[in-house]
């Protein structure tokens, strides 16, 4: 199996982590903790059955977003300035979860290839959270071929809004 890392969002500067490749599971569920200021303390992945380590720095309010059977993470969006602000989760069902504040420099982040769903994630940690972001994207096991959620940002030159599930909170 081969896991195509994107780039890293944010700084490279600080100490790096990556979540484990448990079986080659995709992501099920993502756990999320912020702070007051909104800044993204840590981020935990559900891997079929198990969940990693917790990635970051320990503190702050949670909030999770546990997929359905067949439903696989397709697509990522954020912000951030000296860390890691805002994450914008979204799935193949479709459905989109935000955690944190949305302000900084936006990103967006999708598989290179259809079919390829969102298997981990590597970053650099600082002393106030997480200041980077990567994404491992493979092949999914009866994975859709490509997301049809809506997002916000630029993309190809044309600007999309957020099709946003509160309830999937």
């Amino acid at each position: 199996m081969v896991l195509i890392h994107t780039e890293m969002y944010g700084s490279r500067k600080g100490t790096f982590f990556c979540s484990s490749e448990h079986n080659g599971e995709a992501v099920k569920g993502i756990r999320v903790s912020t702070n007051g200021l909104g800044i993204i303390l840590n981020i935990q992945l559900q891997l079929g059955d198990f969940w990693d380590a917790v990635q970051g720095i320990p503190g702050g309010t949670s909030q999770e977003l546990i997929l359905g059977p067949n439903e696989y993470i397709t697509e990522i969006h954020g912000t951030f300035l000296l860390n890691l602000k805002y994450l914008i989760v979204c799935t193949s069902r479709p459905r989109c979860a935000s955690f944190g504040k949305r302000v900084g420099w936006e990103f967006s982040a999708f598989s290179k290839e259809e079919g390829e769903v969102l298997k981990g994630i590597c970053g650099v940690r600082g002393v106030f959270g997480i200041r980077g972001i990567s994404f491992k994207w493979a092949a999914g096991e009866g994975s859709p071929l490509f997301s049809n959620a809506s997002w916000y940002g630029n993309k190809d030159g044309q600007e999309y809004e957020l099709m946003s599930d509160s309830s999937a909170l």
